[in-house]
């Protein structure tokens, strides 16, 4: 969960279109999410709530590292970022998040980034009826069965400077590149 409320966020954003071959997200660095308390597949994840981004993201170096099945997509996509423009092109079909020991369904497209595992996007928040109280550091969401929970999104202490973008890892290993040959 960012520092700055999504409703905030969002209305800077609302004349943002995507078409059926691109996607959005908007993202804050992993500092800002709370890492460890959620579990993708029963394995600890940083799961980011974020309501401008328009698909369910997973972390291509989580998929690896955990052998998350995947498979590929009908037609690839490109997710803009604040950071560019990153290339889509396979998914997880059925994945579990599980929040206060009750499973969810994701199926999150899988995107080469760093820092943040999962990103989940306004429908599948719409899908259960999630509420992000900001002042509080809670998400209040609707489980499959109907019941209402409420989960602790702790957040640090804000840092002296944020970066607001996702990094495409070929993008980091350019810039690494070119810092290490002047």
């Amino acid at each position: 969960m960012s520092y700055d409320c999504p409703e905030k966020f969002n209305k800077h954003n609302s004349n943002q279109k995507s078409t059926s071959y691109a996607a959005t997200v908007n993202n804050v660095a992993a500092e800002t999410a709370q890492e460890g308390t959620f579990s993708i597949n029963s394995i600890p994840a940083t799961v980011l709530f974020d309501s401008g981004a328009s698909h369910t993201f997973i972390s291509q170096a989580f998929v690896r590292v955990h052998s998350i099945p995947l498979v590929a997509m009908k037609t690839p996509m490109l997710v803009n970022s604040p950071g560019g423009t990153i290339p889509v092109s396979y998914c997880c079909p059925s994945a579990s998040l599980c929040l206060r020991e009750v499973d969810f369904l994701i199926s999150p497209m899988v995107m080469r980034t760093l820092g943040i595992d999962v990103i989940l996007c306004l429908d599948w928040m719409k899908k259960h009826q999630t509420d992000i109280k900001c002042k509080e550091k809670v998400v209040a969401l609707t489980t499959p069965k109907g019941e209402r929970i409420s989960v602790d999104v702790a957040v640090q202490a804000p840092p002296t400077a944020t970066m607001n973008q996702l990094d495409d890892v070929d993008t980091q290993l350019r810039i690494l590149s070119k810092n290490m040959n002047k």
